[in-house]
Order: C-alpha cells, then structure tokens, then sequence
C-alpha cells in the first residue's frame, strides 16, 4: 500500500503581495489617518463644539471598522470574508460621510492653514481621500477569497454534508426482538 502525501496548497504570489499591501495602507490610512485626525477632534472638543466632536468620534469608528475589515480579509474562511465586507463598507461609508460634514463645516467656518492660507478643509481631503486604496484591495481580496474555487468547494461540501444528515434514516421507533 502506497502512502499517499497531501501536499500543502501553494499560495498565490499576487495575493500575497495584495494582502502585504493592504497591510502597510491600512496602518498608514485608516489607522494613522483617519483614527488620528478623529483623535485630534475629539482632543480639542473645547474649541470645536459637540457636533465636531461627534464627527471625530464616528471617524475613530470608521477608522477601526475598516482596520477591523483588513484584519479579517487576511483568513480564507467565507464568515470572516462576509465580515470583512461588511466592517469595510460600513466603515468606509461613514468616513465619507463624516469627511464631508467636517470639510463643509471647515469651509464656512472659514479655517486656514497658518502657515500657507490654503483652507483646512484641503489638508483633511488629501489626509483621508486616500483610505479609498485599503478599502477597494479589502473589498477585492475578500470577494476573490469568497468566490474562489476551493472556498466554493468548501460551501458545496457543508451544504452536501447538512443534507446527507437532514435525509439520513432515523433511529427504529420501536425495538424490534426477536
């Protein structure tokens, strides 16, 4: 009898090079960005008022849902694919949306850079536009890892194993003697 070697899966290069990626832009972008410019609000609550230290809070949630979402686009499995969606989308949405309540409100409170008169609204843009990077590689790392081949399999599997147990024979009733 032949001993039959299971060899390991090889990993693909461009994925791990996707997922390297991710890592280094959301350390750099949701993390240090968003979290950090949210912090900032939410320090200076004093000067700013409620409602902007609202937005900073929402951006240090955003900032963690997405940071959350490319942690959980690093493993293979569909539940944590799912959840890294959704922590991404989410996250990614109510960062947009604080960016733009905070740069309008930059805007007609008229706030300029000391230093080269160019409106504070631009700084806050160029800081947090760029989160748009981790959240599409977080977005196409988790529907490739989803839809591949061997995680469908996997799925086929469940839902065949589910089924075989859903339809097998049940237990006799009645103890048949002879």
């Amino acid at each position: 009898m032949k001993n039959k070697r299971i060899l390991p899966k090889k990993k693909n290069p461009l994925m791990l090079a996707a997922k390297a990626l991710l890592l280094v832009l959301t350390a750099i972008y949701p993390m240090l960005m968003v979290i950090l410019s949210g912090a900032g609000l939410v320090y200076n609550s004093t000067s700013y008022g409620a409602e902007i230290t609202r937005t900073g809070v929402f951006l240090i949630a955003s900032g963690l849902m997405m940071t959350a979402g490319a942690v959980l686009c690093m493993f293979k499995k569909s539940l944590p694919n799912l959840a890294s969606l959704f922590c991404s989308v989410i996250g990614f949405v109510i960062c947009m949306m604080m960016l733009n309540k905070l740069t309008a409100h930059a805007d007609r409170a008229g706030w300029m850079d000391n230093f080269n008169m160019t409106p504070i609204s631009d700084m806050y843009r160029t800081r947090i536009i760029p989160v748009i990077a981790p959240f599409l590689l977080t977005v196409v790392i988790s529907l490739v890892q989803y839809f591949s081949y061997d995680a469908s399999e996997e799925r086929r599997e469940k839902k065949r194993r589910r089924e075989a147990e859903k339809n097998a024979p049940s237990p006799p009733i009645v103890d048949e003697q002879d």
